[in-house]
């Protein structure tokens, strides 16, 4: 008799479970047989935010970022604070797409930072790094990274923040850090929030004097990337600088 409550009861919270428990369970499965790669952006969204939100359906929600921000990509890289104070959303779910961005810079930087590698492996790491850094910026800003006369990698920093359309990049500045990091060679990089990866007359210009200001010093500019979202540009590759060593 007590078997037969107990599987009555089963059945009763099985009937009263909410419909999105079970697909959330079968996003999981799918996310699962693949890793997510057959799944769509708001399918991926809706499974990242049942992590945050545990007692609603999040499909809505995950369609409506989706829209607003354009990609999942966006949703990630977009500010915590921007996510609660323009979309509404709470610090839980704010601060969870954020830590994912976090995270994958640093996975980035990692494998760019290779300690068993003596050099920088190829340029589709560096572009990858210098993506996942700022490409997804609503703001032009400038990555700059300093490497030894092995080009091993010393450090990497923002150097500064701009509007959606300019930056002011300092090349005193890149040559004086450069001096203090005992660095041989030097890569920098700039975002193009309009996903327009062509130089400007003003990007050209820079480019030439921060080139001279670290020959000057006898410093290496290995290459100056301009990144967007999905296309970059490479003023080495273009032969606008000539490095002695290729990636």
């Amino acid at each position: 008799m007590k078997k037969e409550n107990n599987k009555q009861k089963e059945e009763k919270i099985s009937q009263d479970a909410p419909d999105y428990l079970g697909h959330r369970q079968r996003l999981r499965v799918r996310y699962l047989s693949d890793e997510g790669r057959s799944m769509p952006d708001y399918e991926l969204l809706e499974l990242i935010l049942t992590y945050a939100i545990p007692r609603k359906d999040v499909k809505p929600l995950a369609k409506s970022l989706i829209r607003q921000y354009g990609s999942l990509a966006n949703v990630l890289t977009t500010p915590a604070n921007e996510l609660i104070s323009v979309s509404g959303l709470s610090a839980n779910v704010a601060v969870l797409c954020s830590l994912m961005h976090t995270s994958s810079n640093k996975i980035c930087w990692e494998n760019l930072e290779n300690k068993d590698a003596e050099t920088i492996a190829n340029k589709s790491e560096l572009v990858e790094f210098c993506r996942t850094k700022i490409g997804y910026d609503s703001q032009e800003k400038v990555l700059v990274i300093y490497l030894n006369n092995k080009q091993e990698i010393i450090n990497q920093d923002i150097e500064n923040s701009g509007t959606s359309t300019a930056v002011i990049i300092s090349h005193k500045d890149i040559g004086r850090k450069a001096l203090l990091s005992n660095a041989s060679h030097v890569i920098i990089a700039h975002n193009h929030p309009s996903g327009d990866c062509t130089p400007s007359r003003a990007d050209i210009e820079m480019t030439q004097r921060l080139l001279d200001t670290l020959n000057h010093l006898n410093i290496s500019l290995i290459d100056h990337i301009i990144i967007s979202k999905k296309e970059y540009y490479s003023f080495q590759e273009k032969g606008v600088i000539v490095k002695k060593k290729n990636f």
